[in-house]
């Protein structure tokens, strides 16, 4: 297949460092309805963006043309690209500053037993450990302003629940959940530098690092498998519906206290899961990947 030119990433932003073109993607972004990429007319568009003056209007417009509008037979429209851009000005990703206090939650610490929190700010979700003397942090992942704002404690904990666990899941397929490149992941040594050293609630960190993107982003082993057939099918079996279970109330998800490392030559490690008195062993290699799930009592 042959690409085509593509833009660098400087040439790509510096094309929308201008309020007359990103009043043309959010009018082109506004008309459009849920899977449906709206086309307008140039001065159906021009008016929609409410911009005076035709030439100026179609200077900024053609500049836009190839890389965040198409321009069609019955007008123009967005673009895949411009659809992304549309898409992070409504959910503030760059712009908004939203926070929530802290608020108690009802599960509890998987370290000490006291209650956990939650909490939002610098666009950062965090569940931890309510215990001023206890420092267990369960989950600190990114959520755009717009999804966590304006809603009731439930709908804030559904959203940020979803995100986590769509994109851990995706991990766990070697899928990069911000550009779908190729994720490679490293399961790493004890004594390495890493984020968190001193949280009493990971001990096995996971590196999962893109090939594409080079985003990168730490999890514990037992939360790869959340989403995992033998996993959903243990708690199923047992009335159980563990994908509509908050993952931070997961004590082996959230926590590295239910991990035990059994072999370092080749690397070995054990998940456990209880469910109903019944518990599910997890024997996991160094792929990360579960090579064998055995359920006892």
């Amino acid at each position: 297949m042959e690409d085509s030119e593509s833009l660098r990433p400087d040439d790509a932003f510096t094309l929308l460092a201008d309020r007359t073109r990103i009043k043309i993607i959010r009018a082109l972004g506004d008309a459009s309805t849920p899977g449906v990429a709206e086309t307008l007319p140039f001065s159906e568009l021009r008016r929609r963006a409410d911009i005076s003056g035709s030439g100026r209007f179609n200077y900024h417009l053609k500049r836009l043309l190839g890389q965040f509008v198409e321009e069609t037979e019955e007008g123009y429209r967005l673009s895949y690209s411009g659809v992304r851009a549309y898409q992070a000005m409504q959910a503030g990703t760059f712009t908004d500053c939203v926070r929530i206090d802290p608020f108690e939650l009802d599960g509890s610490c998987h370290v000490c037993g006291a209650s956990q929190e939650a909490a939002y700010h610098d666009s950062l979700f965090r569940v931890r450990c309510s215990a001023a003397e206890c420092d267990a942090v369960f989950y600190r992942y990114f959520c755009p302003p717009s999804s966590l704002s304006d809603r009731p404690t439930a709908g804030v904990l559904r959203a940020a629940n979803q995100r986590i666990r769509r994109d851990i899941a995706s991990m766990a397929r070697r899928v990069c959940p911000w550009c779908s490149g190729n994720l490679s992941a490293r399961v790493l040594p004890p004594d390495e530098e890493m984020p968190q050293r001193d949280n009493p609630a990971i001990e096995h960190r996971v590196l999962h690092a893109c090939d594409t993107c080079d985003g990168s982003v730490y999890t514990r082993l037992g939360d790869l498998f959340v989403s995992h057939p033998a996993v959903v099918a243990f708690f199923y079996d047992r009335g159980v519906d563990v994908t509509r279970r908050h993952i931070w109330t997961l004590p082996f998800a959230a926590s590295d206290r239910r991990t035990t490392v059994t072999d370092a030559e080749p690397w070995r490690a054990i998940v456990r899961i209880d469910c109903d008195g019944d518990t599910l062993t997890l024997r996991v290699d160094d792929e990360p990947s579960v090579v064998d799930a055995e359920t006892g009592g």
